[in-house]
């Protein structure tokens, strides 16, 4: 018999409205003083934010810092640490955040910082308003699942996938933890977890989570 949930599977979607915060910045020393003092939307903007809208581009810099540290400042240095570093890696936008600004001290200390960006190439700091809906379907089963992946957007993979880290405060999915607290499924939960998540486009992302799904020990 097949199993069911205790609850079910809620999918969400999301929708971001992007705002100016009125910083900038022109220098390295001045990014990582802008990365310090702005909210944790404004982290999430250029980082997770960043990543969803380059999510399956082949992006080297898939951050705004290290995009804008690689083609503005010319700093590669910086810009090739800063792209290693990536956003899932971390179960919140302060750990993220204390990361980011230690690559950017050990940049710092190792000597002269690269020139300044001319006028009108400043960095400007924004941050997200993030919008969480409903996607207007549920399961409560494996397959219900399963035939939810298949017909959820790229956002909603993606915020499942990728955002769901930072709510959860875990390196893991809030899939993961509905396939092993509420199904029953831990085996799932682990397999979904081994996952490689960069793939080169939705589809193939979408059916390396349904394999991952297949019931089987």
């Amino acid at each position: 018999m097949e199993l069911k949930a205790r609850e079910p599977f809620v999918f969400y979607s999301t929708a971001h409205i992007i705002e100016l915060t009125g910083r900038s910045a022109r220098s390295l020393p001045e990014l990582r003083s802008g990365i310090a003092e702005v909210t944790g939307s404004s982290i999430f903007h250029h980082t997770f934010g960043a990543l969803q809208d380059r999510f399956f581009a082949a992006q080297r810099f898939t951050s705004d810092f290290a995009r804008w540290a690689v083609e503005v400042l010319q700093d590669w240095a910086v810009a090739e640490r800063l792209a290693l570093m990536h956003p899932t890696e971390f179960p919140s936008i302060r750990a993220l955040r204390e990361r980011i600004l230690q690559v950017i001290d050990d940049r710092l200390c190792e000597g002269q910082p690269p020139a300044p960006a001319p006028p009108g190439r400043e960095f400007h700091f924004s941050q997200a308003i993030s919008l969480i809906y409903p996607a207007g379907y549920a399961a409560a089963t494996l397959v219900e699942l399963r035939d939810g992946i298949r017909r959820a957007s790229d956002r909603t993979l993606f915020f499942h996938l990728i955002e769901a880290r930072l709510r959860i405060g875990r390196c893991t999915t809030d899939l993961s933890c509905w396939l092993s607290d509420e199904l029953g499924a831990p085996h799932l939960a682990d397999r979904l977890d081994r996952l490689d998540f960069f793939v080169p486009s939705t589809e193939d992302l979408r059916q390396q989570v349904l394999a991952s799904l297949e019931d089987a020990p």
